[in-house]
């Protein structure tokens, strides 16, 4: 149904403001590409232009671009990715910019000629014929930078740069069921005495050091989490082999850790489960590290839950 005001509205703006209602209202964006596609044609799916240019993403300046070239595009080294993980960020993306049944909203990063732009597209199907949809390709970069920052702000620890424990309850529900699981429990020991006779600002130090240990031991997947003042958590997705030789390096290296203002040295006690059973399993590696505790410290316990 056409609507009924809208050519009073376009000529009201010619008239009072000198303004098109097409080229400068609904298509006078400079950051913005408007698209339509054929969805019937869902094997390589081609956005056909519209209005504005595919220059404002490094795009060359064709009148169409391929869905598949989109995802292409996709910079796997935002924050969102590094967090969640590539394979499941290009799943989520992808899956996203497939589903024509409804409107879609995402808003995603390319790389294209070494710069990075971050996309906002929308699609809408046409009411008349359904296998038409239009898609509005928005250039978002100067507001996601900030986004993105804060994105990784909420994800990690300031003081010692690893992931924190909102991240470990993230990560423990995606991937709890993935093969060799680990979970590791480290507390350093005696921090409290640094703490309460060098300062804060040297324990910090000794923190900050024991993470950088654990760091270097990272992967997509294994990752090491600050939980709390001195407690440390791993999932880990190593066999048994590996995570014992992982626990001796940690403890041999953190014994070596030097800190200025300080002639301390500090140790680690390391409980750690592999999970067959995959209930409580980061309480259960807790557990083994209250044993190392109450041993004499320093050294770690494993156990395979059955």
């Amino acid at each position: 149904m056409k609507n009924k005001y809208f050519e009073s509205s376009s000529q009201e703006l010619k008239d009072r403001y000198n303004l098109d209602i097409y080229t400068d209202i609904l298509l006078g964006r400079e950051d913005r590409v408007l698209l339509y596609a054929d969805i019937s044609e869902m094997e390589n799916l081609e956005f056909f232009v519209i209005s504005g240019s595919l220059e404002i993403f490094n795009y060359e300046n064709h009148p169409s671009i391929f869905l598949k070239q989109l995802l292409e595009s996709i910079d796997y080294s935002c924050k969102y990715a590094e967090i969640g993980g590539k394979k499941e960020y290009f799943d989520y993306i992808s899956s996203e910019l497939s589903d024509f049944t409804r409107i879609v909203d995402v808003t995603f990063p390319v790389l294209v000629k070494a710069q990075r732009f971050w996309i906002r597209l929308t699609t809408f199907p046409s009411v008349k014929n359904p296998s038409v949809i239009a898609i509005y390709m928005n250039d978002v970069t100067d507001t996601m930078i900030l986004i993105e920052e804060n994105y990784e702000k909420a994800h990690r620890d300031s003081l010692t740069k690893l992931l924190n424990k909102y991240t470990l309850d993230y990560h423990y529900g995606l991937r709890y069921q993935r093969e060799n699981f680990h979970a590791i429990y480290m507390d350093i020991d005696n921090l409290k005495k640094v703490n309460d006779v060098d300062g804060h600002a040297v324990g910090n130090a000794y923190i900050k050091a024991f993470a950088d240990i654990l760091l270097a031991y990272e992967t997509e997947y294994d990752r090491f989490y600050r939980i709390g003042g001195d407690e440390f958590v791993g999932l880990f997705f190593r066999p048994e082999n590996e995570v014992k030789q992982m626990a001796e390096e940690i403890l041999r290296k953190t014994n070596l850790i030097q800190v200025p203002h300080s002639k301390k040295s500090i140790t680690v006690s390391i409980g750690i489960t592999q999970a067959t059973i995959k209930d409580d399993v980061i309480r259960k590696a807790d557990d083994l590290l209250y044993k190392v505790k109450k041993s004499g410290k320093n050294a770690y316990l494993y156990e395979i839950e059955t």
